[in-house]
Protein backbone atom coordinates (compact mmCIF):
# COMPACT_ATOMS: atom_id res chain seq x y z
CA UNK A 1 0.00 0.00 0.00
CA UNK A 2 1.38 3.38 -0.92
CA UNK A 3 2.16 5.89 1.68
CA UNK A 4 -0.26 8.47 2.87
CA UNK A 5 1.51 12.03 3.05
CA UNK A 6 -0.58 14.76 5.28
CA UNK A 7 -1.30 18.26 3.24
CA UNK A 8 -2.46 21.18 5.16
CA UNK A 9 -6.60 21.34 6.26
CA UNK A 10 -9.09 23.55 5.07
CA UNK A 11 -12.11 22.92 6.01
CA UNK A 12 -14.83 24.32 3.14
CA UNK A 13 -16.63 27.32 4.67
CA UNK A 14 -20.29 26.61 3.61
CA UNK A 15 -19.68 23.73 5.29
CA UNK A 16 -18.58 24.96 8.52
CA UNK A 17 -21.84 27.46 8.47
CA UNK A 18 -24.32 24.65 8.12
CA UNK A 19 -22.52 22.56 10.72
CA UNK A 20 -22.84 26.02 13.05
CA UNK A 21 -26.45 26.11 12.08
CA UNK A 22 -27.49 22.31 12.66
CA UNK A 23 -25.68 22.29 16.02
CA UNK A 24 -27.77 25.48 16.94
CA UNK A 25 -30.80 23.94 15.83
CA UNK A 26 -30.17 20.33 17.58
CA UNK A 27 -29.55 22.14 20.80
CA UNK A 28 -32.55 24.18 20.68
CA UNK A 29 -34.81 21.89 20.27
CA UNK A 30 -33.24 19.29 22.48
CA UNK A 31 -32.98 22.03 25.60
CA UNK A 32 -36.51 22.78 24.34
CA UNK A 33 -38.16 19.73 24.99
CA UNK A 34 -35.59 18.12 28.00
CA UNK A 35 -34.74 15.61 25.70
CA UNK A 36 -30.75 16.40 26.15
CA UNK A 37 -30.46 13.74 28.32
CA UNK A 38 -31.98 11.01 26.77
CA UNK A 39 -30.79 12.08 23.45
CA UNK A 40 -26.68 12.04 24.65
CA UNK A 41 -27.29 8.48 25.39
CA UNK A 42 -29.58 7.61 22.36
CA UNK A 43 -26.91 8.99 20.30
CA UNK A 44 -23.96 6.66 21.78
CA UNK A 45 -26.11 3.99 21.74
CA UNK A 46 -25.36 0.71 19.43
CA UNK A 47 -27.08 1.45 16.55
CA UNK A 48 -30.74 -1.11 15.64
CA UNK A 49 -30.91 -3.12 12.48
CA UNK A 50 -33.49 -1.49 10.32
CA UNK A 51 -34.24 -3.79 7.75
CA UNK A 52 -36.15 -3.34 4.02
CA UNK A 53 -37.55 -5.22 1.31
CA UNK A 54 -37.27 -3.38 -2.18
CA UNK A 55 -39.45 -4.80 -5.12
CA UNK A 56 -37.44 -3.41 -8.05
CA UNK A 57 -39.25 -3.86 -11.81
CA UNK A 58 -35.47 -3.71 -13.23
CA UNK A 59 -33.84 -6.33 -10.78
CA UNK A 60 -33.14 -9.70 -12.71
CA UNK A 61 -34.59 -12.72 -11.28
CA UNK A 62 -30.97 -13.78 -11.02
CA UNK A 63 -30.23 -11.04 -8.43
CA UNK A 64 -33.35 -11.96 -6.49
CA UNK A 65 -32.86 -11.93 -2.49
CA UNK A 66 -29.88 -9.86 -2.65
CA UNK A 67 -28.48 -8.59 0.30
CA UNK A 68 -26.89 -5.62 1.31
CA UNK A 69 -25.94 -4.07 4.81
CA UNK A 70 -25.49 -0.75 4.83
CA UNK A 71 -23.13 1.12 7.17
CA UNK A 72 -23.47 4.73 7.30
CA UNK A 73 -21.97 8.35 8.80
CA UNK A 74 -19.58 6.36 11.26
CA UNK A 75 -17.92 9.42 12.55
CA UNK A 76 -14.94 7.38 14.31
CA UNK A 77 -13.64 10.56 16.46
CA UNK A 78 -14.80 11.59 20.19
CA UNK A 79 -18.14 10.41 20.24
CA UNK A 80 -17.78 7.04 18.30
CA UNK A 81 -14.47 4.75 20.00
CA UNK A 82 -12.64 1.75 18.61
CA UNK A 83 -14.24 -0.99 20.87
CA UNK A 84 -18.25 0.15 19.71
CA UNK A 85 -17.11 0.03 16.42
CA UNK A 86 -15.57 -3.42 16.65
CA UNK A 87 -18.95 -4.43 18.13
CA UNK A 88 -20.83 -2.82 14.73
CA UNK A 89 -18.31 -5.11 12.79
CA UNK A 90 -19.48 -8.46 14.99
CA UNK A 91 -23.09 -7.18 13.95
CA UNK A 92 -22.60 -7.00 10.53
CA UNK A 93 -21.10 -10.30 10.13
CA UNK A 94 -23.38 -12.19 12.64
CA UNK A 95 -26.08 -10.58 10.08
CA UNK A 96 -24.81 -12.62 6.93
CA UNK A 97 -25.38 -10.02 4.55
CA UNK A 98 -23.82 -10.88 0.71
CA UNK A 99 -23.08 -7.37 0.28
CA UNK A 100 -21.52 -4.56 2.99
CA UNK A 101 -21.24 -0.87 1.83
CA UNK A 102 -19.84 2.06 3.32
CA UNK A 103 -21.75 5.63 2.70
CA UNK A 104 -19.54 7.76 3.60
CA UNK A 105 -18.45 10.06 6.53
CA UNK A 106 -16.34 7.12 8.00
CA UNK A 107 -14.14 9.72 9.73
CA UNK A 108 -15.20 13.18 11.54
CA UNK A 109 -12.64 15.78 11.10
CA UNK A 110 -8.94 14.71 12.77
CA UNK A 111 -6.68 12.54 11.15
CA UNK A 112 -6.46 10.34 14.05
CA UNK A 113 -9.87 9.37 13.35
CA UNK A 114 -8.43 7.68 10.41
CA UNK A 115 -6.46 5.29 12.92
CA UNK A 116 -9.38 4.87 15.20
CA UNK A 117 -11.89 3.89 12.21
CA UNK A 118 -9.15 1.12 11.13
CA UNK A 119 -8.53 -0.21 14.37
CA UNK A 120 -12.44 -0.59 14.60
CA UNK A 121 -13.61 -2.04 11.97
CA UNK A 122 -10.33 -3.52 10.50
CA UNK A 123 -11.36 -7.66 8.96
CA UNK A 124 -14.75 -6.45 8.10
CA UNK A 125 -15.86 -8.74 4.98
CA UNK A 126 -18.57 -10.10 3.43
CA UNK A 127 -18.76 -13.06 0.25
CA UNK A 128 -19.29 -10.39 -2.62
CA UNK A 129 -16.89 -8.19 -0.77
CA UNK A 130 -16.67 -4.87 1.08
CA UNK A 131 -17.09 -1.48 -0.32
CA UNK A 132 -17.27 1.97 0.78
CA UNK A 133 -17.35 5.66 -0.96
CA UNK A 134 -16.09 9.17 0.71
CA UNK A 135 -18.58 11.68 2.15
CA UNK A 136 -17.94 15.39 3.07
CA UNK A 137 -16.34 14.63 6.30
CA UNK A 138 -13.44 12.60 4.75
CA UNK A 139 -12.64 15.61 3.03
CA UNK A 140 -11.73 17.51 6.26
CA UNK A 141 -8.98 15.24 5.91
CA UNK A 142 -6.69 14.41 3.10
CA UNK A 143 -9.36 12.13 1.44
CA UNK A 144 -6.39 10.43 0.39
CA UNK A 145 -5.66 9.37 4.14
CA UNK A 146 -9.55 8.72 4.23
CA UNK A 147 -9.11 6.37 1.13
CA UNK A 148 -6.21 4.37 3.01
CA UNK A 149 -8.13 4.32 6.14
CA UNK A 150 -10.82 2.69 4.20
CA UNK A 151 -8.44 0.26 2.69
CA UNK A 152 -6.87 -0.72 5.62
CA UNK A 153 -9.76 -1.82 7.39
CA UNK A 154 -10.46 -4.01 4.42
CA UNK A 155 -13.10 -1.72 2.23
CA UNK A 156 -12.32 -1.36 -1.47
CA UNK A 157 -12.74 2.31 -2.06
CA UNK A 158 -15.13 3.25 -5.00
CA UNK A 159 -14.68 6.81 -5.90
CA UNK A 160 -15.73 7.39 -9.05
CA UNK A 161 -15.48 3.53 -9.83
CA UNK A 162 -17.40 0.49 -10.53
CA UNK A 163 -17.09 -3.23 -9.35
CA UNK A 164 -18.81 -5.89 -11.71
CA UNK A 165 -21.00 -8.56 -10.59
CA UNK A 166 -22.43 -11.90 -12.73
CA UNK A 167 -25.12 -14.24 -11.93
CA UNK A 168 -26.06 -16.87 -14.76
CA UNK A 169 -24.90 -14.00 -17.18
CA UNK A 170 -27.08 -11.02 -15.06
CA UNK A 171 -24.74 -8.33 -14.70
CA UNK A 172 -25.26 -6.22 -11.60
CA UNK A 173 -23.38 -3.09 -11.14
CA UNK A 174 -22.05 -1.29 -8.35
CA UNK A 175 -20.97 2.45 -8.29
CA UNK A 176 -19.28 5.01 -5.94
CA UNK A 177 -19.60 8.27 -6.26
CA UNK A 178 -17.28 11.20 -5.09
CA UNK A 179 -18.70 13.32 -2.77
CA UNK A 180 -20.67 16.20 -4.01
CA UNK A 181 -18.66 18.75 -1.69
CA UNK A 182 -15.38 17.51 -3.34
CA UNK A 183 -12.49 20.33 -3.54
CA UNK A 184 -9.07 20.42 -4.74
CA UNK A 185 -9.75 19.26 -8.02
CA UNK A 186 -11.77 16.28 -7.00
CA UNK A 187 -15.80 16.01 -7.98
CA UNK A 188 -18.56 13.55 -8.47
CA UNK A 189 -18.97 12.04 -11.86
CA UNK A 190 -22.56 10.38 -12.37
CA UNK A 191 -21.22 9.48 -15.62
CA UNK A 192 -19.63 6.25 -14.87
CA UNK A 193 -23.17 5.20 -13.90
CA UNK A 194 -23.49 4.91 -17.97
CA UNK A 195 -20.76 2.65 -18.74
CA UNK A 196 -22.93 0.15 -17.55
CA UNK A 197 -26.24 0.26 -19.31
CA UNK A 198 -26.61 -3.60 -19.55
CA UNK A 199 -26.20 -3.68 -15.93
CA UNK A 200 -28.44 -3.60 -12.85
CA UNK A 201 -27.17 -0.06 -11.42
CA UNK A 202 -26.61 0.05 -7.46
CA UNK A 203 -25.34 3.68 -7.09
CA UNK A 204 -23.31 4.60 -3.83
CA UNK A 205 -23.73 8.37 -3.42
CA UNK A 206 -23.30 9.98 0.20
CA UNK A 207 -25.57 12.87 0.22
CA UNK A 208 -29.50 12.23 -0.92
CA UNK A 209 -29.80 15.38 -3.18
CA UNK A 210 -27.38 13.54 -5.86
CA UNK A 211 -30.14 11.37 -6.73
CA UNK A 212 -31.56 12.91 -9.36
CA UNK A 213 -28.51 12.93 -11.36
CA UNK A 214 -27.66 9.24 -10.76
CA UNK A 215 -31.30 8.59 -11.81
CA UNK A 216 -30.55 10.37 -14.94
CA UNK A 217 -27.41 8.54 -15.53
CA UNK A 218 -29.49 5.06 -15.07
CA UNK A 219 -28.95 4.30 -11.58
CA UNK A 220 -32.03 2.15 -10.47
CA UNK A 221 -31.05 2.22 -6.64
CA UNK A 222 -28.91 4.92 -5.27
CA UNK A 223 -27.74 4.21 -1.76
CA UNK A 224 -26.84 7.40 0.63
CA UNK A 225 -26.56 8.51 4.17
CA UNK A 226 -25.60 12.25 5.24
CA UNK A 227 -28.48 13.17 6.71
CA UNK A 228 -28.00 11.61 10.13
CA UNK A 229 -31.96 11.23 9.94
CA UNK A 230 -31.93 14.85 11.47
CA UNK A 231 -30.69 13.68 14.29
CA UNK A 232 -33.96 15.66 15.90
CA UNK A 233 -36.92 14.31 14.29
CA UNK A 234 -39.50 15.57 16.92
CA UNK A 235 -42.75 14.04 14.04
CA UNK A 236 -40.51 11.97 11.53
CA UNK A 237 -40.08 13.79 8.38
CA UNK A 238 -41.86 16.69 8.91
CA UNK A 239 -40.18 18.60 12.14
CA UNK A 240 -37.00 17.72 11.47
CA UNK A 241 -33.25 19.40 11.02
CA UNK A 242 -32.26 18.10 7.88
CA UNK A 243 -35.34 19.21 6.08
CA UNK A 244 -33.12 22.32 6.32
CA UNK A 245 -31.00 20.90 3.67
CA UNK A 246 -32.58 18.24 1.88
CA UNK A 247 -36.24 16.83 1.11
CA UNK A 248 -35.06 13.41 1.86
CA UNK A 249 -34.40 12.96 4.82
CA UNK A 250 -34.53 9.29 5.86
CA UNK A 251 -35.87 5.55 4.57
CA UNK A 252 -37.64 4.84 1.06
CA UNK A 253 -38.03 7.23 -2.01
CA UNK A 254 -39.39 6.56 -5.43
CA UNK A 255 -39.84 8.22 -8.47
CA UNK A 256 -40.79 5.78 -11.50
CA UNK A 257 -38.37 3.02 -11.71
CA UNK A 258 -35.69 4.95 -9.56
CA UNK A 259 -35.51 4.35 -5.80
CA UNK A 260 -33.66 5.55 -3.37
CA UNK A 261 -32.84 4.70 0.62
CA UNK A 262 -31.39 6.79 2.77
CA UNK A 263 -30.00 5.66 6.21
CA UNK A 264 -29.95 7.64 9.42
CA UNK A 265 -26.32 6.57 10.04
CA UNK A 266 -24.49 5.32 13.64
CA UNK A 267 -22.81 8.35 14.59
CA UNK A 268 -23.06 11.69 14.85
CA UNK A 269 -21.05 14.76 14.62
CA UNK A 270 -20.50 18.20 16.59
CA UNK A 271 -23.43 17.03 18.16
CA UNK A 272 -23.41 14.14 20.38
CA UNK A 273 -27.75 14.38 20.54
CA UNK A 274 -30.07 11.62 18.70
CA UNK A 275 -33.71 12.44 19.53
CA UNK A 276 -36.38 10.68 17.13
CA UNK A 277 -33.93 9.19 15.00
CA UNK A 278 -31.68 6.00 16.56
CA UNK A 279 -29.03 5.12 14.95
CA UNK A 280 -28.91 2.34 12.09
CA UNK A 281 -27.29 -0.08 10.16
CA UNK A 282 -29.56 -0.98 7.48
CA UNK A 283 -30.45 -4.72 5.72
CA UNK A 284 -32.01 -4.14 2.74
CA UNK A 285 -33.06 -7.18 0.61
CA UNK A 286 -33.18 -6.89 -3.53
CA UNK A 287 -36.56 -8.28 -4.49
CA UNK A 288 -37.04 -8.95 -8.57
CA UNK A 289 -40.46 -7.55 -9.37
CA UNK A 290 -40.77 -10.21 -12.06
CA UNK A 291 -40.23 -12.76 -9.04
CA UNK A 292 -43.13 -11.22 -7.55
CA UNK A 293 -45.20 -11.63 -10.17
CA UNK A 294 -44.59 -15.64 -10.80
CA UNK A 295 -45.27 -16.32 -7.00
CA UNK A 296 -48.74 -14.57 -7.44
CA UNK A 297 -49.53 -16.26 -10.45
Amino acid sequence: MAPWRPRSPEGPRILLTRRKFLKSASLTAAGTFGFAGYGFSNALDLPGVRQRRFDLPNLPLEWEGLRILQISDVHAGPYMDAERMTRMRDMAHSLNPDLIVFTGDQMDRRDSDADLFVQGFSGISAPMGVWGILGNHDHFIDPKRSEWALEAAGIQPLVNSAVTFERSGASLALIGIEDLQARDGREPDFSVLEKYPKSFRICLCHQPQGWHQAAAAGAHLTLSGHTHGGQIALTGRNLNVARFSTRYVAGPYRRKEAFLYVSRGVGVGAVPVRVGAPPEIDFLTLRSAAASKSVAA
